[in-house]
């Protein structure tokens, strides 16, 4: 070595490889968490329903968002077509107080429960219309052998009828008025129909109905399928309340017209089926139309770590007001409430006071500058828009519920805007896994190192070949990635292979 010339000591050191330093390593930091969401708070509620829903969540230690949502769309949905708000002083826009709500948490912590729980007063009436109809029918059949004998006689002879090509209207006729039977029993409840029935359930109940999934992702599922158009398209139709809608497929050579598809829904979805829901939704997929949208009342709470054993019994007068407030919802006497109808608008309807008003003046036109101003995420802004509906149907909703007369107060509006404001915290929540898909993929790259899916050290492409949900492009994976890097989760290496650079990432155990 101390033979050699300067020059060749110079080309010696240049062949070698050059020395890899080790990295300066530190200690993993926490990934971000899911943005923080308001605290439900009992004073979002009227007073028919708070006692109820409060005395629901400390039996079944719940939280309270579960029964809160379910119970005010419980109440919407009673009172449907009945009564709505027009929002302004002279326009003629309506808004039915129609409300389409979600539960979100994983799976046993008693969404089902609480929200068959909080449905209760509903389908106790509804039990009720059931066993009225079973009992209608009785009467009607009776064990009276003639009324049997002379029913076989006029089918024997509608038969004929309709074997030589007499019309419908013919064929009724020879039927009378025995054809009628017993009116079906009205409906208020369902949960697995199809359009066409749900169609059907609505000529029958044109007040509306609400739809109770217990999971939620099969219905979005169903309706995103292929051949579902027109399913989905009904579904969007009967978020409004307002817009008709007219069967011709269902009896040949008849339609069948809906003055106005009014549906509500409620129903609990676990976390990680509707990010990935949400994901392709925002991305443009068939959930782009705003069907997701729709859920103005999807709440995603923190799940309290305090558990107490609270065995009691229900509060009877809380489930008694209920129950009464139920029934005097689906039976009411809108004109003695102060409903006002025009030639325009069968369907009756209130507005607001002059302090309402007001109030309500303000906040449409601050939330109409800021769903321009382009600062939000077009997912969110699309949910936002929709409270246009939202605001005035809590406010009725209220209205009604403390036993309101004439226009809709300062007291229900105020109530409805701060529910607002909670729901939109935890619709932040729930778009975030499409919003800020970059920490979503990193905690699925971390978690996939921790239970030895992911071999470390790998390269991006390593990760893109495993074709993990979020992680299927070469940007989603690197921005995962990065993630994990600016958190001290991965520190990466790079090898001069004599053309480009190969990079590959080792994990930092915490």
């Amino acid at each position: 070595m101390d033979n050699l010339t300067l020059e060749q000591r110079n080309v010696l050191d240049y062949s070698r490889p050059p020395r890899r330093e080790a990295p300066v390593l530190r200690i993993p930091e926490p990934l971000p968490t899911l943005p923080r969401v308001t605290p439900f708070d009992y004073d979002y509620l009227p007073k028919g329903l708070c006692p109820f829903v409060k005395d629901l969540c400390e039996r079944m230690q719940c939280p309270p968002d579960y029964a809160g949502i379910t119970a005010m769309v419980m109440a919407g949905s009673v009172i449907g077509r009945q009564i709505g708000i027009r929002p302004r002083r002279r326009d003629n826009w309506l808004v039915i107080p129609n409300l389409w709500g979600a539960i979100v948490g994983k799976s046993g912590i008693m969404k089902s429960p609480t929200m068959g729980a909080a449905i209760a007063p509903l389908r106790s009436i509804q039990l009720q219309a059931f066993e009225q109809y079973s009992k209608d029918i009785e009467e009607s059949t009776g064990s009276h052998e003639v009324e049997k004998i002379v029913r076989s006689a006029k089918l024997s002879e509608a038969r004929k009828v309709a074997k030589t090509g007499g019309s419908n209207d013919q064929i009724r006729r020879v039927l009378g008025e025995s054809d009628e039977g017993v009116p079906p029993p009205k409906r208020w409840i369902t949960n697995n129909a199809s359009y066409e029935a749900l169609g059907e359930l609505l000529i029958e109940n044109p007040n509306g109905i609400l739809i109770e999934s217990d999971e939620l992702i099969g219905l979005l599922k169903q309706l995103d399928a292929s051949g579902q158009e027109v399913a989905r398209s009904f579904y969007l139709t009967g978020s409004e309340g307002t817009t008709p809608y007219t069967f011709d497929r269902i009896i040949r050579g008849k339609g069948i017209h809906i003055p106005a598809v009014c549906l509500s829904v409620i129903g609990g979805i676990q976390p990680g089926v509707l990010g990935s829901y949400v994901r392709q939704a925002v991305a443009g997929n068939a959930g782009a139309d705003g069907l997701l949208q729709r859920f103005g009342l999807i709440v995603y709470p923190d799940i309290d770590p305090h558990w107490e054993d609270i065995d009691r019994y229900p509060d009877r007068e809380a489930r008694n007001v209920v129950s009464s407030l139920v029934g005097k919802l689906a039976n009411l006497d809108t004109a003695s409430i102060g409903g006002q109808t025009d030639e325009f608008c069968p369907v009756p309807y209130l507005r607001f006071d002059d302090e309402a008003q007001e109030i309500f003046i303000d906040w449409r036109t601050k939330h109409e500058h800021r769903l321009r101003d382009g600062d939000d995420h077009p997912a969110i802004e699309s949910h936002l828009s929709k409270y246009r509906k939202l605001v005035p149907s809590l406010a009725l909703i209220n209205h009604l519920c403390e036993d309101g007369k004439g226009p809709v107060t300062q007291a229900s509006l105020l109530r409805a805007l701060a529910f607002v404001e909670y729901l939109e915290s935890h619709a932040r929540r729930v778009y975030s896994s499409a919003t800020s898909p970059e920490v979503d993929g990193a905690k699925l790259v971390l978690q996939r190192l921790q239970n030895s899916k992911l071999k470390a050290p790998f390269t991006p492409r390593d990760l893109q070949r495993k074709g993990w949900a979020g992680l299927e492009t070469a940007g989603s994976v690197q921005a995962a990635i990065s993630v994990l890097v600016d958190h001290g989760h991965l520190v990466s290496h790079e090898e001069q292979t004599g053309g480009r650079p190969s990079i590959s990432y080792e994990w930092v155990k915490s």
